[in-house]
């Protein structure tokens, strides 16, 4: 299976199932996604001895979408943007081999799967890496412009993120939970 191929374990998880995660997989690193002040009155808690990448975005494929650019009239810029990806690629780059690596948003479906994508795609060549998105979380959905992002940071513009409608093809046929249940 490409999940050996990496130098470290990956998985992927939803909000609701982060506790479970932390306790049972004991990651060493994290990429927290969550939506911007989603988690302000009760921030997410990590154990002191895991690296964390806590990022805050809206769930946007699109800058043309209505709320994309109903944001963009309030001057919000809470949308994936270059430097979402760079701080998940540099984020990426300091993770040591063996370690136990766990990326999480509200879902587990898009920003999460985008962010595993864009580790997974520093050792493996892009098919593989979407393989193995979809093999830990099969039903991902990954979220379309943090990996256009990651495309332009990696020197791949345009060979990774699918065509329109190509990521929803089947999704309603799919679970959305981790394989690793």
């Amino acid at each position: 299976m490409t999940l050996a191929k990496l130098p470290f374990t990956m998985r992927i998880c939803g909000l609701d199932e982060l506790a479970d995660e932390l306790s049972e997989f004991a990651p060493s690193y994290v990429v927290s996604i969550l939506d911007p002040g989603e988690d302000d009155g009760e921030p997410l808690v990590f154990p002191a001895s895991v690296s964390v990448l806590r990022l805050r975005f809206f769930d946007f494929h699109s800058l043309g979408g209505v709320v994309g650019k109903a944001l963009a009239r309030q001057g919000r810029d809470e949308n994936p943007c270059i430097d979402h990806a760079e701080a998940i690629i540099h984020f990426g780059r300091s993770i040591p081999v063996g370690a136990k690596v766990l990326c999480h948003c509200w879902a587990g479906i898009s920003r999460s799967t985008a962010a595993a994508f864009l580790l997974a795609r520093l050792h493996l060549p892009e098919a593989d890496a979407m393989e193995l998105v979809m093999a830990l979380r099969p039903g991902a959905i990954p979220n379309r412009l943090l990996l256009k992002f990651g495309e332009k940071i990696l020197g791949v513009d345009g060979r990774t993120v699918p065509a329109p409608g190509d990521q929803r093809r089947g999704v309603s046929s799919r679970s959305i939970r981790s394989s690793n249940r």
